[in-house]
């Protein structure tokens, strides 16, 4: 090849990857900027790209089942309760102390526990929630839940035991603290749940969702109408805003089996 050659041939490489490599600009065309899924993009315009097993969702929400779902940790006051008392129902606050001492507070579920004071509990793993228009109930079984660091005040009769006790003692009014670097838990059995107004919650996969209410579900292949979405097991992100009547959709992305009914 022949020098002039050679530099032509230099050159159009040189023009060709610069416009490649152009970073962070408007398409030639003047068209839109795509992403896959539910990626954030830096264009102007956001599009959008679904795949075979991903679909986002908006409308009103009425009714959720979720299981084994994550979810943020839930502040006081709440209140534990139970289907029925009796039948193995408990539930153990473990590691805080009473009174300076190191205890553990034990409820049988006879009647609601109202929880008072500055703390949270910590799910620690995957939740069951039945959502509604007059709040959720979380169902508390299945593992160590963590409270957070503060203070715990129990509305109901509960008994106090030391660490080295065999029996505990009835206090009403009882109240735990747990310190900063402090490991304190609850674990339940026999259905305990806590109940929650309603308020603005986002729940996060894995898991799976049963969604009742007005949709329009967005898929690769198009839009369409629906009054119950059966999702999952997979991945998802829902992000409910409460409402007269149930919840608003602010977002909601599932990737994974979908059936769409209604």
């Amino acid at each position: 090849m022949g020098a002039l050659a050679f530099a032509a041939a230099v050159m159009t490489f040189a023009v060709g990857l610069a416009a490649i490599t152009e970073p962070d600009g408007p398409p030639a065309d003047g068209g839109q900027q795509v992403t896959t899924g539910p990626g954030v993009s830096t264009g102007t315009t956001i599009v959008e790209v679904l795949a075979a097993d991903q679909s986002t969702v908006t409308g009103t929400v009425t009714k959720v089942l979720g299981t084994k779902v994550e979810a943020p940790p839930l502040v006081l006051p709440l209140t534990l309760t139970v289907a029925r008392g009796g039948g193995g129902t408990k539930a153990d606050f473990s590691g805080g102390t009473v009174v300076g001492k190191k205890a553990t507070i034990s409820w049988d579920g006879g009647r609601p526990l109202p929880l008072r004071g500055q703390g949270s509990i910590d799910f620690n793993g995957p939740v069951d929630v039945d959502l509604s228009s007059g709040g959720a109930s979380w169902l508390l079984d299945g593992g160590a839940r963590l409270l957070t660091p503060g203070s715990y005040t129990f509305g109901s009769t509960v008994a106090v035991s030391a660490v080295d006790a065999a029996f505990g003692t009835p206090k009403d009014g009882a109240r735990l603290e747990v310190p900063a670097a402090t490991t304190a838990s609850v674990q339940t059995r026999g259905g305990v749940r806590v109940a929650t107004p309603a308020a603005p919650i986002s729940l996060k996969g894995p898991g799976q969702l049963e969604l009742r209410g007005t949709f329009e579900v967005t898929t690769r292949d198009g839009v369409r109408t629906a009054s119950k979405i059966t999702f999952g097991p997979g991945a998802f992100e829902l992000t409910l805003q409460p409402q007269a009547g149930g919840y608003r959709i602010e977002r909601a992305f599932l990737q994974g089996p979908t059936i769409l009914d209604g």
